[in-house]
């Protein structure tokens, strides 16, 4: 190989070497910032005091009502603009 394909070879490869290292290292940081805002999401919900919406059913929970809501009364279908 001349010296010039060695030069650049070892260039290359140290080129490689700090995006491997630059990558690795925001790989980390968006680990832990991922973990942190989990943790500080979770903290904020165990934290909130339970809010009574009425359904007394335990705090976290849907209740599916027992049958479905009656239909509304007036027109069926509502149409917008000229038809």
């Amino acid at each position: 190989m001349r010296r010039d394909e060695r030069f650049a070879a070892v260039a290359r490869d140290d080129g490689i070497r700090k995006i491997s290292k630059f990558t690795w290292r925001a790989g980390a940081i968006g680990v832990a910032g991922s973990a942190l805002i989990a943790v500080a999401f979770g903290h904020h919900v165990a934290a909130q005091p339970g809010r009574d919406s009425g359904n007394h059913s335990g705090q976290g929970t849907i209740v599916v009502p027992a049958q479905p809501p009656a239909p509304a009364h007036g027109a069926g279908q509502v149409t917008s603009g000229a038809s």
